[in-house]
């Protein structure tokens, strides 16, 4: 009996840490994940860089509603502009940009992008590109106030 309590106490002293490392991480990640929220409902271009050799200009407007990081995506080389809705992540978010026509939403690229510098810039790197060459691959994103 005595060894089954020893094996018992053994047991507990070692599944109560990892437990609780456990909850550590998954609390630090909710709360990341929340800061991103927030950080990525702004309006950013990469427009006025004066060191950067972009020639495809962006402005990306998002939205926190609800819940929902969502917006637009305007262009001088494009039409119209372009859905967009954001997948905030821990160390980086997922956006995928879509075309409405009519009552569909037809799928133009999906981006990775990330906060970066002091929380005031968004790497911008495309994963898909669908028929759309005027959006940049690679790109820097600054906050824009207007």
């Amino acid at each position: 009996m005595k060894q089954y309590l020893e094996l018992w106490a053994l047991i507990v002293s070692i599944v109560t840490p990892i437990i609780g490392g456990a909850w550590f991480i998954w609390k630090k990640r909710q709360s990341a994940i929340q800061k991103n929220y927030k950080t990525l409902a702004q309006a950013w271009t990469n427009e006025g860089d004066i060191s950067s050799k972009e020639t495809k200009y962006i402005t990306l407007k998002l939205t926190l509603e609800n819940g929902e990081l969502y917006g637009s995506l305007e262009s001088p080389q494009l039409e119209r502009d372009y859905e967009a809705h954001v997948n905030p992540g821990w160390f980086s978010s997922k956006l995928e940009i879509s075309e409405l026509r009519g009552r569909n939403l037809i799928p133009k690229a999906t981006i990775k992008i990330k906060i970066t510098g002091n929380r005031n810039r968004l790497k911008w790197n495309a994963q898909k590109l669908k028929d759309v060459d005027i959006l940049p691959p690679n790109t820097i994103l600054w906050p824009w106030n207007k």
